[in-house]
């Protein structure tokens, strides 16, 4: 059944963080076999360094990907074969969003280069996930003031205004 022009229900990660670790991991696990650069973005990647964990009302996981148009292919195929609905995409871009078990993982499509051409990592619940290299420049340039919690008051940049982010192809 296609879901089309349907509101998905999604869940807030902040309050579902056991849901959210499992489809979390599931999708390191799939990039890992597929040997795919894998790395957390966004909010998702601003609460893991800021807050430890996820932030309060942010309502997705925001995943980079670097691959070639083949593995690309291989992971949203792999990741539908394991239970991720894949959805329209809000607007031309070059990210692809997908639900599993009500969580919403916004996926990116990265190029290897600025902050996307190496890794820091963050430790969360014993487990080491990629992070843009240099973080705290990647988190300036995403958030005007990312050390503050209050997310009303950070400045968020789109993703095509960071270095790195491929353009989708028209």
């Amino acid at each position: 059944m296609k879901n089309r022009g349907r509101k998905m229900e999604r869940i807030d990660p902040f309050l579902q963080v056991n849901i959210t670790d499992n489809v979390l991991d599931e999708f390191f696990q799939i990039t890992k076999k597929l040997k795919i650069k894998t790395c957390l973005l966004f909010g998702t990647c601003l609460g893991f360094i800021r807050d430890e964990g996820y932030i309060e009302d942010d309502n997705d996981l925001d995943i980079g990907v670097i691959c070639d148009e083949g593995k690309r292919e291989m992971l949203i195929t792999s990741l539908k074969e394991n239970g991720f609905t894949q959805r329209p995409p809000f607007l031309p871009s070059n990210s692809i969003p997908f639900f599993k078990n009500k969580v919403f993982v916004d996926v990116f499509f990265l190029e290897a280069k600025g902050f996307y051409s190496s890794f820091d990592s963050v430790q969360y619940k014993g487990k080491t996930y990629p992070v843009p290299h240099p973080i705290k420049e990647y988190l300036s340039a995403c958030y005007s003031n990312w050390k503050v919690k209050e997310m009303e008051r950070a400045r968020y940049i789109s993703p095509k205004e960071t270095p790195g982010y491929r353009r989708k192809n028209t």
